[in-house]
């Protein structure tokens, strides 16, 4: 009989272990999203060789694991009115104290009627992380007619440095991401007598992103330094993917430690293929990558009720044994 109590008191153990309140999530956060460039490659030659300037930290304390990477590259030998090269740039840095960003159009605009954007709020698991996106960096391509030597690869390092409200003194690094991108800056006129374009309609044809000319095609290839990425959503214009961090340096009783950041890139047509995800910039224009973000909380693993049930029956055959001697 007294075996039997033991077991029902081990049973009301579990019970009451499983039914323990659950750790209180980190709700806001402060942050600093930073991205550069790295390891590009040209081919072709000209007179104007490849110009790499800007400082991703804008004179600051970087946060990217490399330090401060240049934001803007700029190629090739105008054949354009305006005598322009292509150019790529990268908005950066930004955090929950920005006021602006570019619109689609490449003009610096409000985002939030003037005020600083202010801090990232985590979305509870499984809810609608659409309504709690922060502005991030963002990348913008001026695309005209150009050649010469030509952007072929390149990398973007990006890092987003949290900070949280509360408990005070938590600082995570969201996972360093650097993007392997293959650019393609495709002949106007397209691929052959009928203008085939890579992407969409032939080339001139009126209302459509090749309009001015076969769209160029900024495709990302490959990622280092993030794990597991996963791509969450998709759609005409946009896709979102995330990847997962946990929180070190607090109590796991008191406060929840997985979660996950989810961007969104936005602005340009999105195409796939065997090889990536692909945004295509239109010919002869200012063409705007957007990114945004998101923190949602997620499940962390939890120990079976049978395994706790198993460490308290250990308990109480420990017990059983000294209670003998």
């Amino acid at each position: 009989m007294k075996k039997l109590n033991l077991i029902a008191a081990a049973t009301v153990l579990t019970a009451s272990t499983s039914a323990y309140a659950d750790p209180v999530l980190i709700e806001q956060w402060s942050f600093i999203n930073e991205a550069g460039f790295s390891n590009w490659t040209t081919v072709g030659s000209g007179t104007n060789s490849l110009e790499a300037s800007g400082d991703s930290s804008d004179g600051g304390t970087s946060i990217l694991s490399t330090g401060a990477l240049p934001d803007n590259l700029c190629w090739g030998d105008p054949v354009n009115a305006n005598n322009d090269q292509s150019c790529l740039s990268i908005n950066s840095p930004v955090s929950n104290e920005t006021t602006q960003s570019w619109d689609e159009d490449g003009m610096m605009v409000d985002i939030n009627g003037g005020a600083p954007q202010g801090n990232a709020m985590t979305v509870a698991i499984g809810g609608d992380y659409t309504t709690a996106f922060k502005q991030g960096t963002a990348v913008r391509h001026n695309n005209f007619p150009i050649t010469g030597e030509m952007l072929d690869t390149v990398s973007i390092r990006d890092g987003l440095r949290l900070e949280a409200v509360a408990p005070e003194g938590v600082v995570v690094n969201a996972p360093e991401l650097e993007f392997m991108v293959d650019f393609w800056e495709t002949p106007n006129g397209g691929l052959d007598a009928d203008g085939t374009c890579p992407f969409g309609p032939p080339s001139r044809t009126p209302g459509s992103v090749n309009e001015n000319g076969c769209s160029d095609i900024f495709k990302i290839v490959g990622f280092d330094g993030a794990g597991d990425l996963n791509i969450v959503d998709s759609g005409e214009g946009f896709i979102d993917f995330s990847v997962k961090f946990t929180v070190t340096g607090v109590d796991a009783s008191e406060y929840h430690r997985n979660y996950e950041l989810i961007t969104r890139l936005s602005g340009l047509d999105v195409t796939f293929d065997d090889e990536g995800v692909g945004f295509v910039t239109r010919e002869n224009g200012v063409n705007i990558l957007n990114a945004q973000f998101a923190v949602r909380a997620i499940d962390a693993p939890e120990p079976s009720t049978l395994a706790v049930f198993a460490v308290s029956l250990l308990g109480l055959a420990g017990f059983s044994r000294r209670k003998f001697k």
